[in-house]
């Protein structure tokens, strides 16, 4: 399994008052970048990968009530997808 981080220059806040897990997460990379909101599943996908989660479509899957190979291809474009925009990186493998 890919293991993920924040890069260094994103900043993010989970507003106060948020449920667990969080449905909204803001991010930007600083100090020039646009504000990004991650909403509900995105958000989901993002918080789990960075905090380490070994498989985060099971995870989502979990917190969305399906089976993983209900959600995995999507988790795994999201997480392309914000590889690709530098809002996560994934970590270097250990041999």
């Amino acid at each position: 399994m890919t293991v993920y981080r924040i890069p260094k220059g994103v900043a993010f806040v989970v507003p106060d008052g948020e449920p667990d897990p969080p449905g909204v997460v803001f991010l930007m990379r600083v100090p020039d970048g646009l504000p990004q909101v991650l909403q509900n599943s995105a958000a989901w996908i993002w918080l789990s990968a960075v905090e380490g989660e070994p498989d985060v479509a099971d995870a989502v899957a979990h917190l969305v009530g399906r089976a993983r190979h209900e959600v995995a291809a999507d988790v795994e474009v999201f997480l392309a997808d914000l590889v690709g925009r530098g809002l996560l990186e994934e970590e270097p493998s250990v041999p």
